[in-house]
């Protein structure tokens, strides 16, 4: 039975401000042509061309025309310009969940479907794995990687990269907390903000005023490299595993007009409460609670552990928030003071 194949491009991807010198570095599959002893062989891992964040690794401006079966191996030999150290890694793949996962996005969304398999080339060996395309990325795999030491030849160039008083741009614990996995999901309550009673109430459907709210996708951007920014993806909605949300947008529509709000939260403020919300509920899956009313302009962040009634709401300005109706601009917070057009998700895939 011949493996099924994929047209995937191989790409590496590295942590912002943080060189990376590949040594060795290869995907293996099954069915792959023999090559002479001398050759590392399988698929060549090319290299993160820009300057990007963790899980970006290139333009979308390359696609490949050949396929191959999903690698079933990686091979891996790389420094990072910090104390000279070299990481070394040789290590199965679980192929067939990639395929999986691969084959369900093209048949949910074949509009966004996957692009790239990437491996990222972390500091202190730290290695992920991604299954990225324009609008969604997945983590597949994250492993740790040994230190090795130099050869003659790779020792010339740690030489080349060193600057003087130079210094990673993240800590060990930085990356340990950026690759932490969560489990939640989103829920944007049915409900507005009664002035008179100052609380939120849930709609009424023989309200003639409060049209009922149909939310339509929610779409994030994460600290471990993975994002969905899939219009319509409901999976968001439902209880996942994925790193700390760093951008959230919510798109949902009343009676005819259609809406947009984006949160871009406060990294440092957001992570510190979010930390501490899951250390404190440990084993307990989290909803991220999202009240919109856009006529009275009240906007609210709310954390609750699963199946309890007590919840933490996060401060106005713990996000920056800037909402849209029908195209134009309805809303923004006190502290949104982002350019023009940073709100949209395309810059990420110029960035990408």
């Amino acid at each position: 039975m011949k493996v099924k194949e994929y047209g995937y491009s191989p790409f590496t991807s590295r942590v912002k401000n943080c060189d990376v010198r590949i040594f060795k570095g290869s995907l293996h599959y099954e069915g792959e042509p023999k090559e002479e002893e001398d050759e590392i062989g399988g698929l060549p891992l090319l290299p993160c061309i820009n300057d990007e964040e963790w899980g970006h690794a290139k333009g979308h401006f390359i696609f490949t025309m050949e396929e191959w079966p999903m690698p079933n191996r990686l091979e891996l030999r790389y420094m990072t310009r910090d104390d000279g150290h070299c990481y070394e890694i040789d290590t199965p793949l679980d192929a067939e969940q990639a395929s999986e996962l691969w084959d369900a996005q093209l048949e949910k969304f074949p509009q966004d479907s996957f692009q790239d398999y990437v491996v990222g080339t972390g500091p202190y060996g730290f290695i992920a794995i991604w299954l990225r395309g324009e609008s969604r990325s997945i983590l597949l795999h994250r492993f740790q990687a040994e230190e090795a030491e130099l050869n003659i030849a790779e020792d010339h160039f740690y030489g080349w990269m060193k600057k003087e008083n130079f210094s990673l741009p993240v800590s060990r614990e930085e990356m340990e907390f950026i690759m932490r996995q969560y489990s939640y999901r989103y829920v944007t309550l049915e409900e507005h903000w009664d002035t008179q009673k100052f609380k939120w109430v849930e709609y009424d459907d023989d309200d003639p005023y409060y049209d009922e709210l149909y939310v339509d996708s929610v779409e994030d951007y994460r600290s471990d490299g993975t994002y969905n920014y899939v219009i319509g993806d409901e999976s968001q909605q439902d209880y996942h595993e994925a790193g700390m949300p760093e951008r959230i947008t919510v798109r949902w529509h009343a009676g005819r007009d259609e809406f947009l709000a984006h949160f871009w939260l406060i990294k440092e403020l957001f992570a510190k409460k979010f930390t501490e919300f899951f250390d404190a509920h440990p084993g307990k899956r989290v909803d991220i609670l999202l009240r919109i009313d856009s006529r009275e302009q009240v906007y609210v962040m709310v954390f609750r552990a699963e199946g309890e009634k007590e919840y933490t709401i996060l401060p106005w300005y713990f996000f920056k928030l800037i909402v849209f109706k029908d195209g134009v601009e309805h809303f923004k917070s006190r502290n949104y003071d982002l350019e023009k057009g940073q709100w949209s998700w395309l810059w990420r895939k110029k960035e990408s």
